[in-house]
C-alpha cells in the first residue's frame, strides 16, 4: 500500500509540475532548493502556501498548479521565518529569517525592511504574526510590534520585559479586552484600551497559569476560551492549558509530547502536536485528524481541507478524501559543498569541515540534477564528502572524496568504497579505517587524482584499468593536516591547495606514473617576482584556457602565468591584476583584494567567476581587468553573499552558484567551443514581432568572427562569439531594430581555416 502511494504521489508531482519546468532563457535566474522539509502552511482564497527549509511554493486550488516562488519572482528575501494571512484585508504577510518583511496584496509586494534594518541589541526574529482588524502584531525576539495595515507601517513596539526589557515573545492574540503575549517568562497581557501599552507597567503577568514564569510558545482564543501552551524545557511533555473563565485546566486531547502550533480558523481550532493536526470544535473536542511523521503547522481552507506542513513529507493534505503529499522537486539539502557538470549533467555533494579542517559528520548524498530533474543517492555509511570527479566518458560515473571514508564510485545506482583494503589510499590513523581525501580530478588519459591527507604516501591516482598507484611526493606534503583540492594543468602538473596558510603544492610525473624516477616535487609560496610571500592563504585555484593559474586567496585574486615555468625555470611568481581607481587619482588596487576568494570557475569565453566569502560573485574578462557582472544578495536574487562553490555547464552556459543557503543559477552567455561548425543553431528562428530579448548563435569554434548581412549584402551586426555562443540584440549599428526579412549569417574561426554560413528569418 505504501509503495503505491508513493508511486501515485510521484506520477501527480511529475504532470502537476510539467507547465512550470523548463530551461531557462538567457540572463534568467532559478533556485534548486528543497521542498519535502515544511515547517509553516497558511491557506488563502485560492492558494495554499507552504514554507519549506529550502523555499516557498504554494499549490493552487483552482488549477493543482504546484508554483515555486522567492527572489526571482519578486520577494524581498529568501527563508521565510513566519507567515500569516489576513481573509478581512486579503493581506499575506511573510517575515523573513533576517527580519526583512513584505507585504502582499491585490498581486503586489511591499516590502517593509524596518526591522531588519533596526540596530536592535539581541534577537530580533520575528515569530508570529498576528492580525486584529487593520492591525498586525508581530511576535519577536524583544517583544511586540504593531504593523498599521493602512498605512503599511510599524506604528509601535512594545518592550513588556520587566523594567522595559527586550523579551522573546513567540505569539500573541486576543479575546478583544487583552492582547495576551506567550512568551519565554510566562503568558502576559494587556488591556487593548489602555492608552499606554508601549509602558511595560500595562502588562501583567497571569500568575495563576501552572509553570507561570516559564517558556509559553502558543497562545490562542476560540470559543470564548483562552489556550496557552507550555513548553517542557526537558523536551518530554509539553501542555495544553485552556481558561473559560473560572480557572485553569489542562486540556486532555494533547496526544503527543510536542506542541508545535495553535490557531483559531474561525470555525474550528487546530492544534498541531508530534502526531498530527487536530481539529477542534467549539465543544473543544476533536472532529478531525491528519496524521503525519514530523508534522510542525496546519491550516485549514474554506472547504475545510486540512493542510499539513511535515519536516521531512512535504505538505500533506487530505483533499479529495485521501492522504496524499506534495513535494516540489528539488536538491536534498541546502547544503553543498563541491558541484561538477558534465554533459548537461550536474552533481553536487553536501559535506563539510570545520575551519580548522575536523570532520561535521555530514552523512554522504549525491545530488544530481538531470532532465531538468534532481535525484539524490544516499550512501549512510560515509560521510563528509568532499570533492567530486566525473568520468569524461560517462557523466552518470562519478566519483566524490570523502574527509575520513575514502572514495566512493557511484555507477548504475551502485557504490563502490575504497579504502586502504582495495586501494593505494592509506588511514590517518594505523589500524582504523580513517581516510581523508580532500581533492579529486581526472586528467586527460582518464586517469583519477587525489590528495590523502596526513599519510606517508599523500598523492594517489586510479588509473583507467582499476589499478592504483601512490606517491610519497617527496615527502613535502606528509606532515600538513590538511591537502584540499588537485587539478592537472594543460603540461600535465599536478598542482595541490594546501591549506592553513600553507601555499600550494607541485609535482611533475613526467606523464610516466609508475616510473618515480624522473619525478620531481616542489613544496610552493605564493611569491611576487622579487621572492616575497604575498599570502600563501589560498582557497581555490583554476586554470584558463591559455594554461594560467588562477589563485583565489584571502587577499583577492592572483594569477601564476606560464606555472609550467616552475619546472624549467626552477621557480614561478604570482601577480596581483591591479583594477585601476576611477577617481583620477592614477592609484589601483587588486582585483577583489580585500575580499576573501572562496572559489573560481572558467567559462567558455575564458571569463572568470569568482566567488567570495561576503561580497557575493562576480564575473570578470578573460584577464580579469573588466568587471561584467556583480551579483550580490541586493542587486540579484542570489540567495546569500557567501559562496562554497561555482560551477559552469558548459554546453548550456548556465552557471551554478552554491551559497550558505542552498544552489540557485543564472543563465550565461557563454559556451564551450566546438572544434567545426558542424551544429550550428540560431534561436528563436525566426524571430517573431513580439520577441525582444537576444537572439543566439550557438555550436560555435571558440573566438568565431560573427557578421549579420541583409540580402542587400549590407552589414548591420558584427561581434564575436563568447566560446562556443555568439549573441546579437536584433539591432543595427545605429541601434535600431532591424526590418523583416532574410539576414544571412557569416561565421569564421579566427585563423580562417573553418567557415559556416546560415539563415535567419527576421519579423518586425
Amino acid at each position: 500500500m505504501l509503495k503505491r502511494l508513493h508511486y501515485l504521489l510521484i506520477i501527480l508531482i511529475f504532470y502537476l509540475e510539467l507547465p512550470i519546468q523548463g530551461q531557462p532563457v538567457m540572463g534568467q535566474w532559478r533556485t534548486h532548493l528543497p521542498y519535502q522539509y515544511c515547517n509553516l502552511v497558511e491557506s488563502t482564497d485560492d492558494r495554499v502556501y507552504c514554507s519549506a527549509t529550502g523555499g516557498l511554493f504554494y499549490y493552487s486550488l483552482e488549477d493543482n498548479a504546484i508554483v515555486k516562488i522567492s527572489k526571482i519572482d519578486g520577494l524581498s528575501d529568501n527563508g521565510v521565518a513566519a507567515m500569516r494571512w489576513n481573509d478581512q484585508g486579503k493581506t499575506l504577510i511573510l517575515a523573513y529569517r533576517n527580519s526583512n518583511l513584505d507585504i502582499i496584496r491585490e498581486g503586489t509586494i511591499l516590502n517593509l525592511p524596518d526591522i531588519m534594518k533596526k540596530q536592535i541589541p539581541g534577537d530580533k526574529s520575528i515569530y508570529d504574526i498576528y492580525y486584529l482588524d487593520n492591525t498586525a502584531f508581530l511576535s519577536t525576539g524583544f517583544g511586540i510590534v504593531q504593523l498599521n495595515l493602512e498605512k503599511n507601517e510599524i506604528s509601535e513596539t512594545y518592550f513588556i520585559g520587566d523594567n522595559g526589557t527586550a523579551l522573546r515573545v513567540n505569539q500573541v492574540t486576543s479575546d478583544g479586552t487583552y492582547l495576551y503575549a506567550a512568551t519565554d517568562h510566562g503568558l502576559k497581557r494587556g488591556l487593548l484600551s489602555d492608552p499606554f501599552l508601549v509602558d511595560y507597567n500595562s502588562w501583567e503577568t497571569i500568575d495563576d497559569i501552572p509553570h507561570a514564569t516559564e517558556v509559553f510558545h502558543a497562545v490562542a482564543f476560540y470559543a470564548n476560551t483562552l489556550f496557552a501552551a507550555y513548553r517542557d524545557p526537558a523536551g518530554e511533555q509539553d501542555q495544553v492549558y485552556l481558561n473559560q473563565g473560572s480557572g485553569w485546566s489542562t486540556y486532555n486531547y494533547l496526544k503527543g509530547k510536542t506542541c508545535y502550533e495553535i490557531l483559531n480558523h474561525g470555525d474550528f481550532l487546530i492544534l498541531v502536536d508530534d502526531t498530527g493536526a487536530h481539529v477542534i470544535n467549539d465543544d473543544l473536542l476533536v472532529v478531525q485528524l491528519l496524521e503525519s511523521k514530523n508534522p510542525r503547522s496546519a491550516s485549514m481552507d474554506d472547504t475545510g481541507t486540512l493542510w499539513l506542513a511535515d519536516d521531512g513529507n512535504g505538505l500533506i493534505t487530505n483533499q479529495g478524501g485521501s492522504k496524499w503529499a506534495i513535494i516540489p522537486n528539488g536538491p536534498y539539502s541546502t547544503s553543498v559543498y563541491d558541484m561538477e557538470a558534465s554533459a548537461h549533467v550536474l552533481h553536487a555533494v553536501q559535506g563539510g569541515v570545520t575551519g580548522v579542517w575536523n570532520n561535521k559528520y555530514v552523512f554522504a548524498h549525491l545530488e544530481t540534477f538531470t532532465g531538468e530533474q534532481w535525484e539524490v543517492s544516499h550512501y549512510w555509511e560515509a560521510a563528509d564528502l568532499l570533492s567530486l570527479a566525473i568520468d569524461p566518458s560517462d557523466p552518470f560515473h562519478v566519483y566524490a572524496g570523502s574527509w575520513g571514508y575514502g572514495l566512493m564510485e557511484y555507477k548504475q545506482d551502485e557504490v563502490v568504497r575504497y579504502t586502504e583494503n582495495n586501494s593505494s589510499l592509506q588511514s590517518i590513523y594505523p589500524g582504523a579505517p580513517f581516510i581523508r581525501i580532500g581533492g579529486l580530478t581526472f586528467d586527460p588519459k582518464g586517469n583519477l587524482w587525489m590528495t590523502n591527507t596526513g599519510v606517508a604516501e599523500p598523492i594517489s591516482v586510479l588509473k583507467p584499468d582499476g589499478s592504483w598507484k601512490s606517491f610519497r611526493a617527496g615527502n613535502k606534503i606528509s606532515g600538513y593536516g590538511a591537502l584540499g583540492k588537485i587539478l592537472v594543468s594543460q603540461s600535465g602538473h599536478k598542482w595541490v591547495i594546501i591549506p592553513g596558510g600553507n601555499g600550494l603544492f607541485a609535482m611533475d610525473d613526467n606523464l610516466t606514473i609508475d616510473d618515480t624516477s624522473d619525478d620531481e616535487y616542489r613544496k610552493v609560496s605564493v611569491v611576487d617576482k622579487y621572492g616575497k610571500v604575498i599570502t600563501n592563504d589560498v582557497r581555490s585555484f583554476a586554470e584558463d584556457k591559455n594554461g594560467n593559474l588562477w589563485l583565489g586567496t584571502n587577499q583577492g585574486v592572483l594569477v601564476m602565468y606560464s606555472p609550467w615555468r616552475l619546472f624549467t625555470e626552477g621557480s614561478v611568481y604570482a601577480q596581483e591584476i591591479l583594477i585601476s581607481r576611477k577617481d583620477d587619482s592614477g592609484l589601483a588596487d587588486p582585483l577583489l583584494g580585500t575580499q576573501i576568494v572562496t572559489t573560481i570557475e572558467v567559462d567558455g569565453a575564458n571569463r572568470k567567476w569568482l566567488g567570495t566569502a561576503g561580497g557575493g560573485v562576480y564575473l570578470v574578462s578573460d584577464d580579469g581587468f573588466e568587471e561584467i557582472h556583480h551579483f550580490n544578495a541586493s542587486n540579484s536574487p542570489l540567495l546569500s553573499n557567501t559562496i562554497i562553490d561555482i560551477c559552469v555547464d558548459g554546453i548550456s552556459g548556465e552557471v551554478f552558484f552554491g551559497t550558505e543557503k542552498g544552489i540557485i543559477s543564472y543563465k550565461g552567455d557563454a559556451l564551450e567551443g566546438t572544434s567545426r561548425y558542424d551544429q550550428v543553431v540560431v534561436y528563436p528562428n525566426p524571430v517573431r514581432e513580439t520577441y525582444d530579448g537576444p537572439v543566439a548563435i550557438k555550436g560555435l569554434v571558440e573566438q568565431t568572427n560573427v557578421k549579420i548581412v541583409d540580402m542587400g549584402g549590407n552589414l548591420v551586426f558584427e561581434t564575436g562569439s563568447l566560446g562556443g555562443q555568439a549573441i546579437w540584440d536584433g539591432k543595427n549599428f545605429r541601434g535600431e531594430r532591424v526590418a523583416t526579412g532574410v539576414y544571412l549569417i557569416y561565421l569564421s574561426s579566427a585563423d580562417g581555416m573553418l567557415s559556416h554560413v546560415t539563415k535567419l528569418l527576421f519579423i518586425h
